[in-house]
């Protein structure tokens, strides 16, 4: 008698791994297309599950860019602040921060699109998250700022001057980069303006 033998039921995958596919797939649909013209069917075929799923998990397409926005927003914080917390010096976290910033962007090359990208978004739940995530990033700025300038060096309004500035900085240099064929490397930009800047912050005087 030919014994038979069955192969084990195949795994689900659990909910974290299909709500990481749904977003993986969204920040590529998004980036690529923009928020207007995403398709919540695409993102169903590339995520690999059906639509009834993520309106399940996401009620919206507004409830999945959000998602996605803070998905990408965490990465992002947390690789500029671990970079800047593991460097030697204040004058190395600038260049770190800065560093782990343009590598983000190029490591996920639809990232800058859906976190910050001008023009995409004008109104409502998702274009608040993208000034909430341009908000976080400025505040840890200004922190690194506070933290590695003397107590007294420079007043609170000058540190969000400063910290203004370079957020906004890094926004204009990440669409360049974005824009321009054969952009100069994230080690060159961050080189460049860890120059520029930390020159700036030895000036600055209390009033």
């Amino acid at each position: 008698m030919t014994s038979t033998t069955h192969d084990p039921p195949k795994r689900r995958r659990d909910r974290a791994a299909r709500e990481r596919e749904i977003l993986e797939a969204a920040e590529q649909i998004f980036g690529r297309r923009g928020y207007q013209a995403t398709s919540m069917d695409e993102v169903a075929v590339m995520g690999g599950v059906s639509k009834p799923l993520i309106y399940q998990y996401y009620g919206s397409k507004d409830g999945l860019f959000l998602a996605c926005l803070s998905r990408l927003r965490g990465q992002l914080l947390e690789a500029v602040a671990d970079a800047v917390l593991a460097a030697p010096n204040a004058e190395d976290a600038l260049y770190a921060g800065f560093l782990a910033w343009f590598r983000f962007l190029d490591d996920h090359p639809s990232a800058w699109s859906v976190l910050v990208d001008e023009g995409m978004l004008a109104t409502g739940p998702a274009a608040e998250a993208t000034d909430e995530v341009r908000a976080a990033f400025i505040e840890l700025i200004a922190t690194m700022v506070r933290m590695n300038l003397p107590a007294g060096r420079v007043t609170d309004d000058e540190i969000q001057i400063v910290a203004q500035s370079i957020s906004g900085a890094t926004e204009r240099l990440a669409i360049w980069r974005t824009r321009t064929p054969n952009p100069p490397t994230p080690e060159k930009v961050a080189h460049t303006l860890q120059n520029l800047l930390w020159q700036g912050l030895h000036t600055l005087k209390t009033a």
